[in-house]
């Protein structure tokens, strides 16, 4: 009797918008509400016998008369009815991409189940979410901007050297997202090689001979050379690391003097210059006569171009 029922009926199928909820979602769409004098109480589907239209805007249709049914008969009865779908969604607290199978019964979804999702699909979906999110989420942003810095002032003296911008930051990130359903993979997957792998099979020797990150210094110490843009790539250490020697360290191989900033021992600047000749010349006299009053157990020599510089992780 109830499978003649629903047989009679198809288009009035519902389903319980969530358990103990009067509310039922309608298979042709929208929502009603099972009126408090109905005997179908815990069935999850039935069908609408007798519903009421709402008299005021807004309210849901009334069920008054109902008939349980189970889902599989809508198998049995309506195979032709049932639509199975794939689609892959963002699970924004999980960061990544999942996919599921549905068999749907109109709007209703009679089955359910996760499902790997179509390859295509679900890396569109990884890698506008990723784009989203923006490079620095996928590895240390100051590293990032750091080779972007060092690209570009390479390219100032080599322009066949391609250029690290948004674009191609971006575009090293979609490649990253091949195959990856998650944020973690992408972490896993080292965003910073594969943008410094964008410079081609040569690039990375090309930028190190003309942007190395460090240089050392006659005395043995190894110091980070910074790049910023628009203004020239500079090191910082103690102005006795620099004892021994007449010119400082450049790059682009030997074309652009590094600016020194040198420092006194508490590390501030004593003098920021490109001309380390000059300073002993002309202005280190001063300022070693302040600096050995305030520091009587470092070495202040009279010719410093001379002197040896301490070595590294000895008192200065």
């Amino acid at each position: 009797l109830l499978q003649a029922l629903l047989a009679g009926h198809p288009d009035r199928v519902c389903r319980r918008a969530r358990p103990g909820a009067p509310g039922r979602a309608l298979a042709a769409g929208g929502q009603a509400e099972l009126a408090p004098e109905s005997v179908v109480r815990d069935a999850a589907w039935l069908v609408a016998l007798d519903a009421q239209d709402p008299r005021r805007p807004g309210a849901l249709a009334r069920v008054h008369l109902a008939s349980a049914l189970a889902p599989d008969w809508l198998i049995e009865l309506f195979p032709d009815a049932l639509a199975e779908e794939r689609l892959v969604r963002w699970n924004a607290a999980a960061t990544r991409v999942e996919g599921l199978w549905r068999l749907r019964y109109g709007a209703l979804v009679v089955e359910e189940s996760p499902d790997p999702g179509d390859p295509a699909e679900v890396e569109a979906l990884l890698r506008r979410e990723a784009r989203a999110a923006g490079p620095a989420a996928f590895g240390d942003a100051e590293a990032l901007a750091a080779l972007r810095a060092r690209a570009a002032f390479a390219r100032t003296l080599d322009p066949a050297l391609p250029e690290l911008d948004d674009v191609l930051v971006l575009a090293a990130l979609d490649d990253l997202c091949a195959g990856a359903r998650s944020f973690a993979e992408l972490r896993e997957r080292d965003l910073l090689a594969h943008v410094r792998a964008a410079l081609g099979p040569d690039g990375p020797a090309r930028l190190e001979r003309l942007a190395p990150t460090h240089v050392s210094l006659r005395g043995g110490r190894r110091l980070e050379v910074h790049y910023e843009p628009a203004r020239p790539p500079w090191v910082a250490s103690r102005l006795q690391d620099f004892f021994g020697m007449s010119s400082g360290p450049a790059v682009g191989q030997g074309r652009v003097p590094l600016v020194l900033h040198l420092l006194a021992p508490n590390k501030t600047a004593v003098s920021i210059t490109s001309d380390l000749a000059g300073f002993w010349t002309r202005h280190y006299p001063a300022a070693r006569r302040e600096l050995q009053r305030r520091y009587p157990r470092h070495a202040w020599p009279d010719d410093p171009a001379t002197a040896e510089a301490p070595r590294p992780g000895r008192n200065r």
